[in-house]
Formats: structure tokens, C-alpha cells, sequence
């Protein structure tokens, strides 16, 4: 045991001098530049090898689940392939399989202190990608089979003045983090410096990213609000492919026209938005700390055009875990409703609204009292028989990336809400199942081919750091297997999503150092 103890201490060492030796640059390549792996923490060579590969039940391997496709956007990339949550519905549910856990192997690129986040991909199956941290947003190509980095563009940096935001660079959706990818290959992405910037992803890696056209925002975002400052969202083409809509952190939603780069926006007085808004052929659905929206554009102004706000209960307070006191969750579209989580105490609620009217059809408190909030979206499916279901993550606890240090961990809690029409016109919802799983902050996603539900978990350890890719069975909320990726903070994923990718088989999720690969052999 000595022994071991003193070879544990010496990679320790080697480690910390590779982690100092950061392989983040900012220079253009013009050959693939391999993946160097991330390094794992220094308690990782004490992990028994029984727990680098958990399975629990075994996988029944004919679990579809009954669904209606998410509708796809016209101008946006095929759905699964285009942005954070899938599809432009923010279904955060996949076509394709993921992992079964069938010789699983985890692979990683590192990149210092900064992470992956949104991963989309291109018309050839590459990993389009925005990799942030301290510096500026980087936006990177990459290969899908190696995490080899085949082009890179530097986006532009956040202002000197960021040290005094409320929100840290790794908390920060702004500037990159949000992006979709269109249906011509050309990435979507807002800037620090109020742009909307459209870039050609290149056929030839060689000859780098290109912009195709931008446009300049910085007259349609709110005054500063020192030492906080307006921030642009994400940017979302609407239905028609006439306009560009986006959102600021300090309530302003806007509208761009593609054709003749004129804006109208409006604002929403003495509310937040901080998470992405969800688009679809009956218009733009919004949420703010205080109220769900829905907006359409007015064809005669091109300005936005509010059809609908509903206000929901936003709590006491911002519980830990939260960005705003209100809504953490993105809108999540499923055929006639909207489905979205509140703020409130003792429980935080579930709520199914109308698209057409925005009236709440149905309502369930979720998780325990006093311990509950989530700060990601909700996974979101329409099933065939008329009937839906959502799953919820509880990510009520996370102060910082330093709270799941030291073998700490969080409340955790994952719940299956189920809907079915109660015959006179409306909705009843109750709790299919609850895991007690600790998904402490990925988006969660689902594969509708097999039936799994994909979470980045950390289960509470006396002193080993330990992140593990777990699969539940969404039929029964059982956990199925879980995976091993790496020990100490570098394999934390500090909010960012999980990702299947278009071929099957493979997942993708980011970390504070990088990104990391999980495939069936």
C-alpha cells in the first residue's frame, strides 16, 4: 500500500505540471492538432476497477420510446445536430442511440481551464464547438472520432470590466456558449462586443472559418448597468427565415431583419433572461425571472409582438444552484403545450402551459422541501397516445465548481412527470418515478431510440472526486450502468450539456478542462 501511495503521489506531481503547462493557444493550424488527454486528478490510480465500470441492470436493447418527432426548423441543421437541446423545440431528446455501456471507452481533449459547451454538428459529421474559459471564446472544428482540432476562429473577448460581473466567465452564457448551427452549415453566434455573426464552417479545414455576414446590436441592448452589463443571448432565425430574433440578460427581446439589418426590439422592465428561448412556427417563447412569453413578429413593423405572458411563482429567494430567483429552465415545446419549472418554496414546480393561450393546464411540486431548483432544461417528449412526459433534474445546492470537491456532492434527484388529457378538456400530471441519482449540473438528454436517459453524476465519496456518465431507463427510472470518466475538478462539467452524436453509439460532454468522449466498442 506504501508503494501505491508513493506512486499515486509522483503522477500527482507530474500532473499538476502538465495541467500548469496549458495547451490553450490562439494560433491558427493549418494540420489536425491531436487531442491530448486530460489529465486525471491525483487519487485517481486509488480508484478500485470495479468502480470504473457499474452496471446494474442489464440492457434490454428493444426500448423505443413511443414519440412524435420534434418538427424541423427550415434553416436550421438536421435536429440533433443544431443546437444546446436538439432541436428548436428544446426537446433535448435524440433520434439516434447513445451508449449502451457495451465495452465502454472514454477518450478526452484538454484545453486548460476552459470548456465545450453547445456541440453541434456539420454536414460532414464534424464537431463544430465553442470552447470558453478566462480568454476569449474560441470557436473550434473538430474530428468526431479523435477530438483532433482541425480549425479554430477566435470570437471576440469579454471587456476588461468582466471581474466586477456577478456572473464568472465559467457561469456566463453569453458570448459564445449559446449558438446554433443553420442549415447551410454556417454557424449562428452572438458576441461580447453586441454582434450577431454568421460564419461559414470550411468544407477544407485548411482554409479556416469565414464570416459570412454580421450584424451590429450594440444600439439595441439596454445601458449599462455597472459593474453588470446587458449581455445578448443566443440568436435564433424564425420560422420563415425572414428575422433573426435574440435576448438580453436585462429584458430586452429583438427582432433583425436578415434582409435589411434593420432591429426593433422591446423591453421588459425589472426582469432577467438568462437562459435560451425555444422558437417555433407559432412563434418565440421566452422566459424571464418573473413570466413565460410568447411573441410572434408583426409583419407590417418587424417588431416583436407579445401574444401572451404568464407569470409564475418565482420564490423568496435565489436558491443555490440558480443564476436569477426565477425559471432556470429553457421553454421545452411538446406539441399543444409548453412546459417549464418555477422558483417556488418549499417546492419547486412543474408546469404545463397552453401555446395557445398560455393558461397553465397543469401543475406538480417535484423533489424535497427546501432542497429543490433546477437550473437546466427540462427533457421534453410528445408520445403518441396524447399523452407527455418530462424529466427534471435537481441541481438545488451548486455554490461554485468548488462545492463537489473533496468527495462533497450535492442534493441531487431526477423525476419523471407524466400528462394525459383527463377527458373534459384539460391535463392531469403526477410523478411516474424518481431517481436518486446526483446529476449535479449537465443538461440531461434522452434517446428515443433506446429508452436511456444520459446524466453526468457524482455520487458522494469520503475523499476521491469521482464524475461518472450514468444511463436510466426512462420506462422505469432504474439505473442501467454507469462509466467512470475521471477523478479531481478537470473532469467537473461546470453546466455544460451532454451530447449524442448523429452516428449512434457515442457521447460527447464538456469539462473545466476540455471535452470528454464516451463510446460503446
Amino acid at each position: 500500500m506504501t508503494k501505491r501511495i508513493l506512486i499515486c503521489i509522483g503522477t500527482a506531481v507530474l500532473l499538476l505540471a502538465v495541467a500548469l503547462a496549458s495547451p490553450l493557444t490562439t494560433a491558427a493550424s493549418s494540420a489536425p492538432v491531436p487531442a491530448t488527454p486530460i489529465p486525471q486528478g491525483p487519487l485517481y490510480c486509488l480508484v478500485p476497477q470495479c468502480q470504473k465500470f457499474i452496471r446494474y441492470h442489464p440492457v434490454d436493447y428493444s426500448k423505443p420510446v413511443n414519440h412524435v418527432a420534434a418538427p424541423q426548423h427550415p434553416y436550421m441543421a438536421p435536429n440533433g445536430k443544431s443546437n444546446m437541446h436538439c432541436d428548436p423545440y428544446m426537446t433535448d431528446t435524440y433520434e439516434v442511440s447513445g451508449p449502451l455501456g457495451l465495452n465502454s471507452k472514454v477518450s478526452s481533449t484538454y484545453y486548460g481551464l476552459a470548456e465545450c459547451v453547445t456541440l453541434t454538428f456539420d454536414s460532414q459529421g464534424r464537431i463544430v464547438t465553442v470552447l470558453g474559459g478566462l480568454g476569449a471564446p474560441v470557436l473550434l472544428l473538430l474530428d468526431p472520432q479523435n477530438l483532433a482540432e482541425l480549425a479554430r476562429y477566435e470570437l471576440p473577448p469579454r471587456p476588461w470590466y468582466w471581474i466586477f460581473d456577478d456572473l464568472s466567465p465559467l457561469e456566463d452564457p453569453s458570448g459564445g456558449a449559446y449558438f446554433y448551427l443553420d442549415n447551410e452549415d454556417n454557424v449562428v453566434v452572438t458576441t461580447h462586443d453586441y454582434r450577431i455573426l454568421v460564419i461559414k464552417v470550411p468544407a477544407d479545414p485548411s482554409t479556416g472559418f469565414q464570416i459570412v455576414s454580421q450584424y451590429d446590436l450594440s444600439a439595441h441592448v439596454l445601458p449599462q448597468q455597472w459593474p453588470n452589463r446587458d449581455k445578448v443571448g443566443p440568436a435564433i432565425m424564425d420560422w420563415n427565415g425572414r428575422y433573426f430574433w435574440y435576448t438580453t440578460r436585462y429584458g430586452l427581446v429583438g427582432l433583425v431583419d436578415r434582409s435589411t439589418g434593420v432591429i426593433n426590439s422591446i423591453v421588459l422592465p425589472g426582469e432577467q433572461i438568462q437562459n435560451s428561448p425555444a422558437v417555433a412556427a407559432d412563434g418565440f417563447y421566452v422566459i424571464t425571472d418573473h413570466a413565460m412569453y410568447r411573441f410572434v413578429a408583426n409583419e407590417s413593423t418587424g417588431a416583436p409582438e407579445m401574444l401572451w405572458r404568464i407569470e409564475y411563482d418565482r420564490g423568496t429567494r435565489q436558491k443555490p444552484g440558480m443564476l436569477t430567483q426565477g425559471s432556470g429552465t429553457t421553454p421545452t415545446l411538446m406539441g399543444d403545450l409548453v412546459a417549464i419549472a418555477d422558483n417556488a418554496d418549499p417546492k419547486m414546480n412543474v408546469i404545463f402551459l397552453s401555446r395557445g393561450t398560455g393558461q397553465v393546464v397543469c401543475s406538480i411540486p417535484v423533489f424535497k422541501d427546501n432542497e429543490s431548483c433546477t437550473e437546466n432544461s427540462l427533457i421534453g417528449v410528445q408520445h403518441t397516445d396524447g399523452t407527455y412526459s418530462v424529466i427534471v433534474e435537481n441541481n438545488y445546492g451548486v455554490q461554485s465548481m468548488l462545492t463537489t470537491t473533496f468527495g462533497n456532492t450535492t442534493v441531487g434527484g431526477v423525476t419523471r412527470i407524466h400528462v394525459v388529457p383527463n377527458g373534459s378538456g384539460g391535463y392531469s400530471c403526477y410523478e411516474e418515478w424518481t431517481s436518486n441519482e446526483i446529476s449535479c449540473t449537465p443538461v440531461p438528454k434522452m434517446s428515443l431510440n433506446n429508452g436511456l436517459i444520459y446524466l453526468y453524476t457524482k455520487p458522494k465519496t469520503t475523499l476521491i472526486d469521482m464524475w461518472y456518465f450514468t444511463a436510466v431507463d426512462f420506462a422505469t427510472g432504474q439505473t442501467v450502468y454507469r462509466v467512470l470518466t475521471g477523478t479531481g475538478l478537470n473532469y467537473n462539467n461546470n453546466w455544460a450539456p451532454i451530447t449524442l452524436g448523429p452516428n449512434g453509439g457515442t457521447a460527447y460532454i464538456g469539462s473545466l478542462a476540455g471535452l470528454m468522449m464516451i463510446r460503446d466498442n
